[in-house]
């Protein structure tokens, strides 16, 4: 009997409705769409939805990683058709000519490289897109060598999260109500902090 209102509370919670929206079919047009515009300029936290999702719905790991790498190739190739025709003045408006003149220096030499590692790291990777486009870099190699890049990424992340999910959440379930409070709100405040700084301060 104590442990009914308990699971009551819980099939109420933010926790219990989290989980049903990751295994919504509305999630997967949004997770598509949140992927474009972070691939794109939009400063969004989107390896923290990646991997709420991916606890939160665990049978569904490869599909958000597949949703991730597709959004990554349109916006990638959204990002090269604009720098083939408006490299200079999009450069210009983010603040980031200098960045670009620096790409064009080494991307006839090393510019495969510099797209592989612009899709494995964190780092902004919309300035070397744009000089892919700018430089008439091949298109398809350049898709690929950016699609295959996002998806080591995020296959390792869904690797992890699928081998050690079952902990991290049952970690999370034994913590009492007021510490997963505490984290939620930090964490919100965190993803505001983030997206706010990104949109007034610019590129670097």
């Amino acid at each position: 009997m104590s442990g009914e209102p308990s699971t009551r509370d819980d099939a109420g919670s933010w926790t219990a409705r989290f989980i049903a929206l990751a295994h919504s079919p509305a999630i997967i047009p949004a997770l598509l769409l949140l992927e474009i515009l972070e691939t794109t300029i939009v400063p969004l936290p989107y390896e923290a939805v990646f991997i709420a999702l991916c606890l939160a719905a665990r049978d569904r790991i490869w599909l958000f990683t597949a949703i991730t790498v597709l959004g990554s190739a349109i916006a990638g190739s959204i990002l090269y058709a604009l720098g083939a025709g408006l490299a200079d003045p999009i450069a210009a408006q983010l603040g980031i000519a200098e960045t670009i003149t620096a790409y064009e220096d080494v991307f006839s030499e090393r510019g495969g490289v510099l797209i592989f590692l612009g899709g494995l790291t964190p780092v902004p990777s919309y300035a070397v897109n744009l000089v892919a486009g700018a430089t008439s870099y091949p298109f398809w190699p350049f898709v690929g060598l950016f699609s295959l890049s996002r998806f080591i990424r995020f296959a390792i992340l869904g690797l992890i999260l699928y081998l050690f999910g079952d902990a991290i959440t049952r970690g999370w379930e034994r913590l009492p109500k007021w510490p997963r409070r505490v984290l939620v709100g930090a964490f919100l405040i965190a993803v505001g902090w983030w997206a706010l700084s990104g949109l007034t301060e610019p590129p670097a």
